[in-house]
């Protein structure tokens, strides 16, 4: 049976490009995006929705998830931490980008 691991990388959407970009760099073309994910965290609340007031703000957070086998894993990790890394070099608060994994078992 091959191991495999799902990646969910949950970040600001302005940052979806750049991340696609890097998956595809890193040979991982099969994954899924969620657009418009809602959320509170480290950086904030993003939402349409996220004043007492609708203020016209279109942030939101955008959540990527890629089920892949253990040679694509580390590759992958080892990307997005580079890219995590050379965006906080920079940075004066927390960087909107998080990234979990968590072992897949494909039933069907």
């Amino acid at each position: 049976m091959v191991q495999m691991k799902t990646l969910m990388i949950v970040a600001r959407d302005s940052m979806a490009t750049e991340l696609q970009e890097l998956l595809h760099k890193n040979g991982i073309n099969a994954y899924s995006v969620l657009n418009k994910v809602e959320g509170r965290g480290e950086t904030g609340i993003v939402g349409a929705f996220h004043h007492s007031v609708y203020t016209g703000s279109t942030h939101f957070n955008l959540m990527i998830l890629a089920v892949l086998q253990s040679d694509q894993v580390d590759r992958a990790v080892g990307a997005l931490k580079a890219f995590h890394a050379a965006r906080k070099k920079n940075a004066q608060e927390p960087i909107p980008l998080k990234l979990f994994a968590f072992p897949c078992e494909e039933l069907l």
